[in-house]
């Protein structure tokens, strides 16, 4: 058996409509410095690409980042599409229009 070093696989994204990505890779990087594995999907991400990815992956966590207001209902949409397939992910969301109403 082959252990696996990592903490666990964070899948991350900026969501699709948005490009800004600085906060995302600042999460990224200190992840990537306490053994996640972080898989980086970029920006403009599709929602169906992010879950085929974290499926694929078997992600433990799932991040979405984004700056503008709209990519709050890009979020949403994610977390629904989540619910309606089954998925128990965690979802981790950040960007500056979240607060944690969201």
């Amino acid at each position: 058996d082959e252990v696996d070093p990592y903490q666990g696989t964070i899948v991350l994204a900026t969501v699709k409509g948005d490009v800004h990505d600085i906060g995302k890779n600042i999460v990224g990087v200190v992840l990537g410095c306490n053994n996640f594995r972080v898989i980086d999907l970029g920006v403009m991400t599709p929602c169906e690409k992010i879950l085929r990815t974290a499926i694929e992956k078997n992600a433990d966590i799932i991040g979405l980042s984004g700056l503008i207001t709209p990519s709050l209902d890009e979020m949403i949409h994610v977390a629904k599409e989540m619910e309606r397939l089954g998925m128990s992910t965690p979802l981790l969301i950040g960007g500056a229009t979240t607060s944690r109403t969201h």
